[in-house]
């Protein structure tokens, strides 16, 4: 029998094998926990060639995380913290354009604890992308390993490097658990008021706050993804983690280094990959279907259709839709290119001249006082605080009087608590249309858990919570929608 068929017999073997697939976290409960399973009589078992599997297991793991570690960067903004990656050996380090949204000037921690002034690089009005770079005055730096994105499977390891809650070069094990997931996330940074997430990698490593910009691993040590978001009942890990792939990554990072904004061409059609009724069906194995054409577009004037299935852009083959949206990155508007797609088992060839992306609908988000005897906080006196510092509306004129969210709020009842787990938040009543709850996606019904680093746990500690900040103050509101057969947590965000 060979050295893992004896292993897997015991139950001091299953538990190794599971938290070195896992990481050491869940070894460590394990073996404090069931005790049972450490009988002396498995431990004799146990022969040299097993401990030695055991050993090479955790020595791999060991060194890939040695390996990457010195990569891997803490991001400090003024309204809180984030991981960064290095990009490149002079001095370029890449992170999200969430975490570092509202900020010129940053400060980069990296493995050695050195602090470093850096200087972000981003493309504010762009809704498509979360990358942004930072610039940091060094040099010889350990630039990390890209993979080939589209060569990822579900199922294989997984591994996020970050700082979660600030906990600088945190590891977390698990795998790659799905992936073209995609999601339209409310943002008050950007002038479209959403941002939009495409062909996601999903994984069940732990990512929570924090964790933003940072790697997603392979087994190699190489990046290949950039961890970005999380679906959650509680605004924290629940094993849904999203990351944007290494190849996307890449391509936003060098047009930011190029150009210092992103340029999109724009073909107006709505790409997905293929079904697997339909590969069966149209004998076809890759390719990016087109599920509708917009009219009067580039591609409608060139004449594709819906159904057509796009193989090759420009002499790149496409396999699926995040090729399709990938080539538009490195197209150039008003140059025309040849598409090639299958229409009825025939492959045509139709030349196309992309235009400029448009841009998208700006929702408007003119910000105004509250209207007079709106409250946030009804009857309850607001702590002194300096006095508020003034920004011109967008008439002239400046905004002053306290800060304000734009909700009234309450208590959580026993059922609600319940349905959080006992977790903290308080209920929100009404939202003033307009305000900066309201342009950040809350709702009556929300339960409002978190604002910037602080949980609430009351109405009184969030009107507190408030008064720390100013007009203007980019802060993340984390808040919960909860239903019969539903439960979102959503972290943005917010402009006071």
């Amino acid at each position: 029998m060979n050295v893992f068929g004896k292993l897997l017999k015991s139950q001091f073997g299953w538990a190794l094998i599971a938290g070195a697939a896992v990481g050491t976290a869940g070894t460590v409960v394990f073996l404090n926990t069931q005790r049972s399973a450490l009988a002396d009589t498995e431990l004799s078992a146990m022969g040299g060639k097993e401990l030695s599997a055991l050993a090479t297991l955790d020595a791999a793991s060991t060194n890939l995380v040695g390996q990457v570690a010195p990569s891997v960067v803490l991001i400090r903004t003024g309204r809180g913290e984030g991981s960064g990656i290095i990009f490149r050996a002079d001095g370029y380090v890449m992170t999200n354009a969430h975490v570092v949204a509202g900020a010129k000037d940053v400060s980069v921690i990296l493995h050695s604890g050195r602090e470093e002034k850096g200087t972000v690089i981003r493309d504010a009005d762009d809704s498509l992308n979360d990358i942004a770079l930072i610039k940091i005055n060094r040099t010889g730096l350990p630039a990390a390993r890209f993979a080939d994105s589209s060569t990822v499977k579900p199922g294989q390891i997984a591994v996020a490097i970050g700082a979660p809650f600030g906990l600088a070069e945190s590891v977390s094990f698990g795998h790659v658990s799905a992936l073209g997931r995609q999601n339209l996330v409310p943002d008050n940074e950007l002038r479209s008021g959403v941002r939009g997430y495409f062909n996601m990698i999903q994984t069940d490593a732990a990512i929570n706050p924090g964790n933003s910009g940072g790697p997603l691993l392979n087994y190699k040590g190489e990046v290949i993804g950039i961890n970005s978001a999380i679906n959650s009942m509680t605004g924290y890990s629940n094993g849904v983690g999203f990351a944007i792939p290494s190849n996307t990554a890449k391509i936003i990072a060098e047009q930011l280094l190029k150009d210092g904004v992103i340029s999109r061409s724009y073909l107006g059609v709505e790409p997905s990959d293929l079904k697997g009724y339909e590969v069966e069906e149209l004998g076809i194995k890759s390719g990016a279907i087109i599920r509708r054409v917009e009219p009067k577009s580039p591609a409608d004037v060139a004449g594709l259709n819906e159904g057509d299935i796009v193989i090759e852009i420009a002499k790149k083959a496409i396999s699926g839709e995040q090729d399709l949206r990938e080539a538009m990155l490195l197209t150039a508007p008003g140059k025309a290119i040849e598409v090639r797609a299958v229409r009825g088992g025939a492959t045509k060839t139709f030349s196309v001249t992309p235009s400029k992306r448009p841009e998208v609908p700006v929702v408007e988000r003119r910000r105004q006082e509250m209207p007079p005897g709106f409250e946030d906080f009804p009857g309850i006196p607001m702590p002194p605080r300096e006095a508020p510092r003034e920004l011109p509306r967008p008439d002239g004129e400046p905004i002053s009087g306290p800060v304000r969210l734009g909700v009234n709020v309450r208590a959580l009842n026993t059922r609600e608590m319940s349905n959080l787990s006992g977790g903290p938040g308080v209920v929100v009543v009404s939202v003033e249309p307009d305000s900066p709850a309201a342009n950040a996606g809350v709702v009556a019904g929300s339960i409002i858990t978190q604002l910037g680093d602080v949980k609430i746990t009351s109405p009184e500690s969030l009107k507190e919570a408030i008064g720390d900040y100013k007009h203007g103050d980019m802060v993340n509101i984390t808040f919960a929608e909860i239903g019969p057969n539903r439960k979102k947590v959503s972290s943005v965000p917010l402009r006071l």
